[in-house]
């Protein structure tokens, strides 16, 4: 009986340390899509959307898409197809693009706020010449995921596509494909 109670008493107290140490936080910041950041292949992180926005600048700049307008040019953001699994936010990848082009001095971005482009409509009211500023180049683009499995084995693959037009052309298109793999384990 004494030594059925010190076995009870020891996975007792054994319990007790792995339920209070599981208890515990070590959260901390790490940079956002640093290497420290996550990896997941349920879903587009914070990392692929820098990744891609980062790589797609880059090479709008590197282009002669922005040579024949005028500086900077007023730059409409069109529609970004969404033709992936989840419900995504295109403004992590479009914002950080728009950006870099304003502080690059090639774009500025028309607005999209409602009370901004009332009130320029206003001031045309008012003075009889239009404010209201027209683009002459849109960005547009699609973001496509692409699932495999072998196994144990799981792979996606997002292809984050843009282009910029004027005029109905295409003046500069590319695309920046970010895959992930990760194995599943046995239990």
């Amino acid at each position: 009986m004494k030594k059925t109670a010190t076995i009870l008493a020891s996975i007792l107290s054994l319990a007790a340390l792995f339920v209070s140490a599981g208890c515990g936080s070590n959260a901390e910041y790490v940079e956002a899509g640093g290497s420290r950041s996550l990896i997941s292949t349920d879903k587009i992180n914070i990392a692929d959307w820098n990744k891609a926005a980062d790589a797609l600048v880059n090479s709008m700049l590197a282009s002669s898409a922005f040579e024949k307008l005028k500086k900077p040019a007023i730059l409409q953001v069109s529609r970004i197809i969404n033709r992936t699994s989840q419900r995504i936010d295109t403004d992590l990848l479009t914002k950080r693009i728009t950006i870099t082009l304003n502080n690059s001095g090639q774009a500025v971005v028309k607005s999209t706020d409602k009370y901004s482009n009332e009130l320029a409509e206003y001031k045309r009211f008012m003075g009889g010449k239009s404010t209201v500023p027209t683009a002459d180049i849109t960005l547009s683009g699609k973001i496509i995921e692409d699932r495999e499995s072998v196994g144990r084995d799981r792979e996606v693959t997002y292809t984050f596509q843009m282009s910029l037009n004027v005029d109905g052309l295409q003046v500069w298109e590319d695309q920046k494909q970010i895959a992930k793999q990760e194995t599943k384990s046995l239990f």
